[in-house]
């Protein structure tokens, strides 16, 4: 996902250089419906990083309530899936943010250059 990010961002930036005139509606579009896809990626990838995380802080709590190695192994396996987690979301969050900015850049272009009226 994150190299299809960078693939993409490398695609309006190209395009926003090249200052398309015309084609910036349907480039705003285009973004705009790649950004909802996203949105809803980060969304699902949230929930797991979250599930993960709620999963190894019940595997601690129980390993120390109940003084169990085997459970506290669980949670630590369940950190270290964790983390890996923790990296992706950081880097979605911030394509995101980037991706924010990139549609913002569009619209400044957009209204910079506006359509003649007939």
């Amino acid at each position: 996902m994150i190299k299809y990010m960078k693939k993409h961002e490398e695609f309006i930036t190209d395009a926003l250089e090249l200052n398309i005139g015309e084609e910036l509606e349907r480039l705003k579009k285009y973004h705009k419906i790649q950004i909802e896809i996203i949105q809803h990626e980060r969304l699902a990838h949230l929930l797991v990083t979250l599930s993960f995380g709620l999963f190894s802080l019940i595997a601690v709590l129980f390993a120390a309530a109940f003084n169990k190695l085997e459970i506290l192994l669980l949670g630590l396996l369940f950190l270290v899936l964790l983390i890996p987690y923790i990296i992706h979301y950081y880097k979605l969050e911030n394509g995101v943010q980037k991706w924010y900015g990139l549609y913002n850049e569009i619209d400044k272009q957009l209204h910079k250059n506006p359509k003649k009226q007939i």
